[in-house]
């Protein structure tokens, strides 16, 4: 999709229900307002609700909100978008809407069914809710994706691109997907690299170094602090640039040791990763965690909060 095509036009003849008011709700929300975009909040009681109202946005109960918008766009988080989404069924059989999310969780693996005479879209941006307002805000955005399902109406296509400009997604990068591969690329990058595999290297190797005797300063530098600048001069430069950039002993070290920490082993076990996603064999795992009420997550989070690592960055993190 060339950027320089995507037009406000199709987005600003409708209005826009925004079911949630999180993380990418509020986000987008305040993004389309900007953008001139008539919006409409549909949240239930609570924190949403009253940030909403503060930010100057109307804000309504969910069936209200629905009634209202020709366009509702699902942004509660993928273990809410099912209760919601059956509870609000019945109104959007009586009167099809143009229906949006932000990730395919729930349409991927069936947490939701279609709708007769609804058309469905996605319109993903690649990065946090708060980075998103906050680029907008600044003229900017972030690079986006979208996607829209099979027998939609004419001109939902355009309405994606059209949402995604909206919301600050079509100023540099706006890349054509699917549902599906959206939703697989997502998950795994998430699950292999940024969320659990780059995670959990990160704390094993400052626990490498703090069992050596260095002190948790140090260790924090060299292997949490310095991954966002070599993350950063990558971004920049690319693979090979940043190869240019970097100490010969540094550039040699990772070559040579780099493979013992990910041998084939590690990529046998990404494979199962993502087959475990495309099979859906994590969607029912997580949803069988939310339905259990969250005990590892929240055992995680309570372990974390306990680390040397977390002490170590509470110490240094105000001098960063």
């Amino acid at each position: 999709m060339e950027v320089s095509n995507a037009s406000l036009t199709k987005i600003r003849q409708n209005t826009v229900a925004i079911l949630g008011y999180g993380n990418q709700g509020r986000a987008h929300a305040l993004n389309l307002k900007d953008s001139g975009v008539k919006v409409v909040v549909g949240a239930r009681p609570g924190a949403g609700a009253t940030q909403a109202k503060a930010d100057g946005l109307e804000v309504k109960d969910i069936p209200d909100a629905i009634a209202t918008a020709q366009v509702v766009m699902f942004l509660f988080p993928d273990q809410v978008i099912p209760e919601v989404y059956k509870a609000a069924t019945p109104q959007l059989k009586a009167t099809p809407k143009v229906i949006g999310f932000a990730h395919g969780f729930s349409v991927v693996f069936g947490l939701i069914e279609k709708i007769a005479g609804c058309s469905y879209f996605l319109v993903g941006p690649k990065g946090a809710g708060a980075l998103l307002r906050d680029n907008f805000t600044k003229g900017g955005g972030l690079p986006g994706v979208y996607a829209v399902e099979p027998g939609a109406s004419a001109g939902t296509d355009e309405l994606a691109v059209s949402y995604a400009k909206g919301i600050g997604c079509a100023t540099s990068v706006l890349i054509k997907t699917t549902f599906r591969e959206e939703t697989e690329c997502d998950l795994f990058g998430e699950q292999a690299v940024l969320c659990g595999g780059f995670m959990e290297t990160m704390e094993t190797a400052f626990q490498v170094l703090v069992d050596a005797g260095h002190t948790p300063e140090m260790a924090f530098f060299e292997t949490c602090f310095e991954a966002r600048l070599i993350l950063e001069l990558w971004m920049k430069y690319g693979p090979a640039g940043m190869a240019s950039r970097i100490s010969p002993t540094a550039f040699f070290g990772g070559l040579t040791r780099g493979p013992r920490v990910l041998p084939d082993s590690s990529k046998q076990e990404m494979k199962k990763i993502f087959s475990e996603i495309r099979e859906g064999e994590f969607a029912k795992e997580w949803m069988g965690e939310v339905k259990a009420g969250m005990p590892r997550l929240t055992a995680e989070k309570s372990r974390l909060k306990e680390t040397l690592l977390q002490k170590t960055w509470e110490k240094l993190s105000p001098k960063l």
